[in-house]
């Protein structure tokens, strides 16, 4: 009886670690993205700002790309900001660096950006009012999946052999004979 139960509980952990490491991936993600839209603004300081294209890039998926259009007065130029994010030695998520026009951002900068763009609410709903996001849910939504963490891969095949498990167990418990 012990044998069955937990042949019938180890599928649904299974399934829901997956579920859990998703949704951390897509959290974490979706926070990362919007660090970096906020500090757009404070970067390009002249003009209207179009943020058209987001997408995870790296190794591991931990830097945030942003395809943007500035526009003012001269007219209009592409531009592309990337963020990447780590982990703090407290294990905390925290922007490690930014690359702007195609050039990294030095520690002195990044350092005043967070401490007096990112933390002050006020400054960042002013760039927010210059800032448009043309990027769709599907498109934003299909960024933060990007490369999935090894972790939700190995977890989701696990989840598939645990249902495959279930399926076969449901479909032999059926053709039982009294």
């Amino acid at each position: 009886m012990r044998a069955a139960r937990l042949l019938r509980i180890g599928p649904a952990a299974a399934i829901g670690a997956v579920l859990a490491t998703g949704t951390w991936w897509l959290a974490e993600g979706y926070r990362d993205a919007h660090v970096c839209l906020d500090a757009l603004p404070a970067l390009e300081e002249r003009g209207d700002l179009v943020a058209d294209h987001i997408q995870r890039s790296g190794s591991l998926g931990r830097v945030i790309e942003i395809g943007y259009l500035q526009i003012d007065d001269s007219g209009s130029r592409l531009g592309r900001l990337r963020c990447a994010f780590g982990d703090d030695l407290d294990g905390r998520r925290q922007l490690l660096g930014l690359e702007f026009g195609g050039r990294p951002l030095g520690e002195a900068r990044l350092y005043v950006l967070e401490r007096f763009w990112l933390e002050d609410e006020a400054a960042v709903q002013s760039g927010r009012a210059r800032l448009r996001v043309e990027i769709t849910p599907l498109g934003f939504l299909a960024a933060m999946i990007g490369r999935p963490h090894p972790a939700l891969v190995g977890g989701l095949l696990c989840a598939l052999l645990a249902a495959a498990m279930l399926a076969a167990r449901r479909f032999a418990g059926g053709r039982r004979r009294d």
